[in-house]
Formats: structure tokens, sequence, C-alpha cells
């Protein structure tokens, strides 16, 4: 696949070739059948949140995963655990359906958005060595949003396209926002890099971020806020547990960070899609300090995992 260097804009990509990543005729009505297919593909389904509160699989200061090479192990990053803790019922997600998609279109379109509110704890560990062990902990909520793009065939709806799910805070203290995120893979091309600079884009399958197991995958990230500064965190891996990372993000200037993942040690059996998210946190929401404001936002891609030659998965 070659991603060409540039970024795609919004609405603009409904003229260009639909793609199927799977379709849903369960007998019911357009919405209930919309509903069943968003929830249950891997390009909109609930593990695409999920991961965003996951527990801190961050290594120690200096020390090492035991799971990857290439320089991936050594994590140089001052010690500090944190989680979003996400209590049953903290999540709860709604889909709002649009048919047609948009003012003139056929029946045979739906815009579907996807609304799910977070709410939890979240909880900050800077020390192991003292008893009892001191938890900072801040009640958060956050927002998740995407919509997506559907049409219907013969065979039911397929999903057509999809926009990053984006997080962030409400009523947030300051603003915090992702200006830019790239990718280049190892197996790519030297001149295919993908810019992603609005998380408003919609996305065809062929246009996600496509990686061969055991690629090397470079992440850049440009971050805009009106605070001091933040951190960045990068969730990747299969979409079920035990696969799942949260890594550090180093900085390469105040609001500029990078770094280099691969993807291996979760192991390959089949094609897959795989969700991913850039985690940005305010620099004080980290602080061992209950009263600093929490503020967050994140962008979160599925991409996939498939050997040349083998198909994109319709799931």
């Amino acid at each position: 696949m070659r991603l060409r260097t540039a970024a795609v804009c919004g609405f603009a990509l409904l003229a260009v070739a639909f793609f199927a990543t799977g379709c849903a005729d369960f007998g019911g009505s357009d919405e209930s059948n919309i509903r069943a297919l968003l929830n249950s593909s891997g390009y909109t389904d609930d593990d695409n949140t999920k991961g965003y509160g996951a527990e801190d699989s961050t290594p120690t200061e200096g020390g090492e995963t035991g799971f990857l090479p290439l320089g991936d192990f050594l994590e140089r990053i001052p010690f500090v655990r944190f989680r979003r803790y996400i209590p049953p019922g903290g999540i709860s997600r709604q889909i709002v359906i649009d048919i047609p998609a948009y003012p003139g279109y056929p029946d045979t379109t739906a815009l579907a958005t996807i609304t799910t509110d977070i709410n939890g704890e979240f909880r900050t560990l800077f020390d192991t060595t003292q008893n009892p062990m001191l938890v900072w902990r801040k009640e958060f909520e956050d927002e998740a949003v995407r919509t997506v793009y559907l049409t219907k065939g013969t065979d039911g709806w397929r999903i057509r396209k999809v926009s990053p799910l984006l997080f962030s805070t409400v009523d947030a203290a300051y603003d915090l926002d992702i200006a830019e995120f790239k990718v280049h893979a190892a197996s790519w091309p030297e001149s295919d890099t993908f810019v992603l600079t609005d998380p408003d884009t919609m996305l065809t399958k062929d246009q996600l971020p496509c990686f061969v197991p055991e690629d090397t995958v470079t992440v850049w990230l440009t971050v805009e806020s009106s605070a001091d500064s933040c951190w960045a965190f990068l969730h990747h891996g299969k979409p079920k547990w035990p696969w799942r990372w949260r890594r550090p993000y180093f900085k390469s200037g105040t609001f500029e960070f990078e770094r280099t993942w691969y993807v291996g040690p979760e192991g390959y059996d089949r094609p897959q899609v795989r969700p991913s998210a850039q985690d940005i946190i305010g620099w004080n929401t980290l602080w061992a300090d209950s009263s600093e404001p929490y503020v967050s936002t994140a962008w979160g891609l599925p991409y996939i995992v498939k050997l040349p030659g083998e198909e994109i998965p319709e799931e």
C-alpha cells in the first residue's frame, strides 16, 4: 500500500472510491443493522475506546520491558505510574444515525456519529519505596467522538469510511490539541508518510496506516496548548489483552514528540485491524497534587497489520 505525504481533508473524501469493511443484514431495521455492524467491526467497536483506560504498562526508568528489540527496551523517563480507572458503568456509548447521510443523498447511505462518555478516576503513583504507597486521585470526564459513513447494497450495510476517534476532556481548564500526527514504516517506500492534521478527516481502509508483521514504525506528534507543556503516550497492540501497551513519546521540542515502535511482540496469525491512540496529557495532570486539573486529549486511529498480498480485513 502506498500512502502519499499529504493530509486528507474531511468530506472531500466522499468523492473517492468506497470500500467494504464488513456488512450487516440481520433481518432487522436499517438502524438496528447499522448498530450491530458498528458494535462488531474492528474499525468501530468498543475496543477502540477501552484501551484508553488501560492500566499502566510503561516500564520503569531505564528498565527493560522484556519484549522489544531495536532499542525500544530502554525508556528513560521519570518514574511514574498512572492509569485511568473506569468503574463499571463508567463508559456509555451512543450512536446517532442519519439516513440518508446528507441532504440529497440516496436512502442507501448513512452517517453514524458514535459518542462515548468516559467517567472515572485518574490515579498517579510516583514512588513505590514508601509504605503505604501514595496515590493521587482526580475525577475526570472525557468524551470520544467518531463519525462513520456507510452504504447499503444487496448484501446489507457496509462501512465505507471512518474518522479518527477524538477524545477530549469535558470543560477542560485550558486548551490542549493535537496539530499533526505523522507515521512512517520501514516496510513503506522512503517517500511515503501518513499525515493527519484534522480529526474530522474520514478515511477509507486503504488510507489507514498498514504495517507488516515485525515492522518498525516511527511516529511524530505536534501538539498545541495554552499551557506550559504536556506529556504524550502511544497506545497500541492487539484488540484483546494481554498484547496492549502504553509507551511514552520522547520530546524533541516543547510540543513536539516522536518515538519508534516495533510491530512484533504481539505476534501474528492473520490480517487484523488493531486500535491505537495518541494520548496527550497536561503536564500538571501528572503532578503529585490532586488539586491540579485533569486535562487530556487523544486521537484514536485503527491500523492494519497484514502480510504483502493478503487482503485488508473486512471486519
